[in-house]
């Protein structure tokens, strides 16, 4: 019964999506905004700070890009958060740079034998909103 309500609120008002299903996705994507503005903030600005190796040469200028780039999907999370309706293409580049990021470090976290707790704990966070965005996306009729 409640689906054919929300079948037809859909209907009724086209367009329109009733909170219910906006709800898990609004909390994925301010998961995505909180955890890119730490993440971004602390590679653009303090790439030296966080480098494994020393703390000049071309590494520091790709960690201050990643940061850029999780600045974007900051942006993204806006987007999406202020036009659903519109932000379905957002949405899905959200989703697979989160999942590319996960595939990465699944590679490169072995074939470097780097063991520190923090690279683990990322692969777990980016595969967690990559399947979360999806599966928000879907409920809200976006995907």
């Amino acid at each position: 019964a409640a689906m054919t309500m929300v079948q037809s609120e859909r209907e009724f008002h086209p367009g329109v999506m009733p909170q219910a299903d906006l709800r898990f996705l609004r909390i994925m994507l301010g998961l995505q905004i909180a955890l890119g503005l730490l993440w971004g903030v602390s590679m653009l600005f303090f790439a030296r700070q966080i480098v494994l190796g020393p703390p000049d040469g071309p590494h520091i200028e790709k960690i201050a890009m990643e940061g850029a780039a999780h600045m974007m999907l900051v942006f993204g999370a806006l987007l999406v958060w202020r036009a659903p309706q519109r932000a379905r293409d957002v949405l899905l580049l959200m989703i697979f740079l989160n999942g590319l990021w996960t595939l990465t470090d699944l590679v490169y976290i072995p074939l470097l034998g780097l063991s520190e707790i923090d690279f683990y704990a990322k692969v777990v966070v980016n595969a967690f909103l990559a399947i979360g965005l999806a599966l928000s996306g879907r409920r809200a009729g976006l995907l």
